[in-house]
This record gives structure tokens, sequence and C-alpha cells, in this order.
């Protein structure tokens, strides 16, 4: 169905309901045994499938697809607490650790799931989670952390990239989406991982960040252009921080970093005498952002007229 109220309502549950589940087997997780946290899993798959196929069946593709994410990832969950009852998987292990069996099995499984789910239900943000967990499995399987694993995320992301360009020329346009954003992701993971430790790397974030723009412009894919402004809000960030409070400030309540290598508190950064620069900084980075914005609606105006217009 088109974007809408109802749209909007349908994801916002569908992803609600994937949260809270995970949550739940958490709790279960941690209250039952083994052997009854293989049960309730498996409770899970069934249900989240029930109720994927029967709103398939009904006709409500959109809910269809929603409830095949949850039975996704608790299919995922049922596996990995069958092996940890069997003592195969402790769960403790988080990727790129080194060798595990075990782990890049569920990684597996959740490729392939992914993939049977997609086939079936034809969703498109499936293609985000078959991205992410052939990410997970190929960048594990031959990398062990650090320089490398960015350096293979950077590769993976390339490969989605070709894919997703691949797709926009097809008739199915609407999966390349997921795999813009999952190339998004990857490249400018990796990128950051090697960016992210004094003013010159800031300074080509922004540039990069800029570059990010110009790729979502030029193959008509938003999620570039909001990766880009992340980006160079981590610049600003680095740089307001810097040279006062206000970095911080504005990103104190965040559940999350706004740089993900940032460890510096609110607390313990130095302070500057000129704490009124923080400030500008990001005024510059809001009027860079709107430059920007005037920059693309007018490059549509003149291809397409009457649109654009801000």
């Amino acid at each position: 169905m088109p974007w809408s109220g109802a749209s909007f309502l349908a994801y916002l549950g569908g992803i609600t309901i994937l949260f809270a589940t995970g949550a739940l087997l958490g709790v279960l997780a941690s209250d039952r045994g083994p052997a009854g946290f293989v049960l309730l899993a498996l409770f899970v798959v069934a249900v989240s499938l029930v109720l994927a196929f029967g709103a398939l069946l009904t006709g409500h593709r959109v809910t269809a697809g929603l409830f095949a994410l949850t039975a996704v990832v608790s299919v995922v969950v049922f596996a990995g607490a069958l092996l940890n009852w069997f003592g195969w998987f402790d769960g403790t292990d988080f990727p790129f650790g080194g060798f595990d069996l075990a782990r890049l099995f569920l990684e597996l499984l959740a490729l392939v799931a992914s993939a049977f789910a997609l086939a079936v239900f034809r969703f498109p943000l499936l293609v985000l989670f078959l991205a992410a967990s052939t990410y997970f499995f190929v960048a594990d399987l031959i990398s062990n952390g650090g320089d490398w694993t960015a350096i293979v995320s950077i590769l993976v992301g390339f490969v989605f990239l070709a894919a997703a360009v691949g797709i926009d020329l097809g008739e199915s346009s609407y999966y390349g989406l997921w795999l813009h954003v999952a190339a998004g992701l990857a490249i400018g993971g990796g990128l950051l991982w090697f960016l992210h430790d004094g003013d010159v790397d800031f300074i080509l974030v922004a540039v990069l960040a800029l570059a990010y723009m110009a790729i979502g412009d030029g193959f008509a894919r938003s999620s570039w252009i909001v990766l880009g402004a992340w980006g160079l809000l981590q610049a600003a960030e680095h740089f307001a921080t810097k040279w006062s409070t206000v970095g911080d400030f504005l990103f104190y309540f965040l559940p999350f970093p706004l740089f993900p290598f940032q460890e510096a508190s609110f607390e313990e950064k130095a302070t500057s005498a000129h704490e009124w620069v923080g400030p500008l900084v990001f005024v510059a980075a809001g009027l860079l952002f709107m430059a920007v914005a005037l920059f693309l609606a007018r490059r549509r105006r003149d291809n397409v007229p009457g649109a654009g217009l801000l």
C-alpha cells in the first residue's frame, strides 16, 4: 500500500513487536533453563509464522512482511537457544572475535532465512535484513576485527552499491532503497574506523559527507544524503566540542554517541576561552545544510519544471 498514516502505524506496530519480542525473549532466557527457553523460542517462531502467512493469505502484504521480520529474528534466536542447550554456543562471543563455527552458522542461518522470507513475502525491508546478515557472515568469516574488518566493510559496501545500482536499473527498483542504505552504512562505517582521530580526519569526514550527498543526488536516493548529513554533524560536533562544551551539550541526551568512536564525556571535556565558537560551528553546519538543499532543489527544478521548490 502507498505510504500513508496507515502505513506508518503498520510499520511502527511491526517494528515495535520486533523489538518487544526480542526483549521478551531476553527476559525469558534469564528466567528459564536452556530447554525451557528453546520451547518458548519455538513458540514465538510458530506464532510469528502463523501471523505472517495469515496476513499474506488475506492480502495484507505489508503486515505480512512486518511479521516476517519477527519470524526471521525468532528463527535465529531459536537456533541459538538450541545450540546453547547442546553446549555449543554460549551467546557471549561477539562478531569479529575470532573463528566461531556456531556463530557463523547463526549468521548464515539469518542470511538464508532473510532470503527465503524475501522470496516469499517480497517485502522490501527484508532486503536490509538480508544485506546485514550477508555483511556479518562475510566479514566475520574472513576478518577478526580491527583494520582488516574495516577494509572488508568498505569492499562489501561497494558490492552492495553495485547491486543496488543494478536493481535501480531494473523493474524492481523499490528493493534498491535498502541496499543503498546498507552500502552507505558499510562504506561509511569502514571509513570512520580510519578517520576518527584528529582535526584532519574530521575535515576528511566532512568532505566525505558532502560526497555522500552528491552520491545521493546522483542516484536519487535520499539515504545517502541522510548519512552524509549525519557525517557532517559528526565533524561539527568534533570541532564544537574542541572549542567549547556546546558539542557535548547538544548531544548529551542522545541514547548513543553521535560519533561511535568518541569516548570523552560531557563532564570531562576541556572548555575553551571562546565558548561562542562552538555554537557558530553548528550555525555554519546548518547553513551548509540549507545551501546544499537549495542547490539540490534548483537542480531538480531545472530538470523537472515546477519541482524542487523550497
